[in-house]
């Protein structure tokens, strides 16, 4: 995916959103999971888990002792999209909770709440998630350490 993304940049002298607007939806989520595999995570896409309902994942992305979840976002423009995001930021709270519910030994681990957007939105984070445009993922898992 990051392979034929980066051969679209070459070709066609678009921004990586106009790509990803051409293509699928679920080519966001498949190339954010490859991206964290490339920092040695191992990820799995569309996880369902039921807890106090339903949750799905995007991208659950493991390595040692860190739990990144992932929801994402190819929204369009929209006016009211601060207050999307906010909202969406407090499901994926609910969607942690539900991930550390399954795990049967999860003392001593980070969860990393994240939205990850097309777009950047004017804000970086709401109630400790995480709101990374895909255009700057690899640079925040880089300065955050993971």
């Amino acid at each position: 995916m990051i392979d034929e993304i980066l051969k679209e940049l070459k070709n066609r002298k678009k921004t990586i959103e106009e790509i990803l607007e051409m293509k699928h939806w679920k080519k966001l989520e498949e190339l954010v999971a490859e991206i964290l595999q490339l920092h040695g995570f191992s990820t799995k896409l569309n996880v369902r888990i039921k807890h106090n309902g339903w949750h799905e994942i995007d991208v659950l992305a493991i390595k040692r002792n860190v739990v990144v979840v992932v929801d994402c976002k190819r929204w369009s423009g929209g006016r009211y999209k601060l207050s999307q995001l906010k909202r969406e930021a407090e499901k994926q709270l609910e969607r942690v909770e539900a991930v550390k519910s399954t795990l049967l030994n999860s003392s001593g681990t980070e969860f990393i709440p994240m939205l990850v957007t097309l777009r950047e939105e004017g804000i970086a984070e709401w109630k400790g998630v995480f709101i990374v445009p895909i255009w700057k993922l690899n640079t925040f898992i880089l300065e955050f350490g993971l």
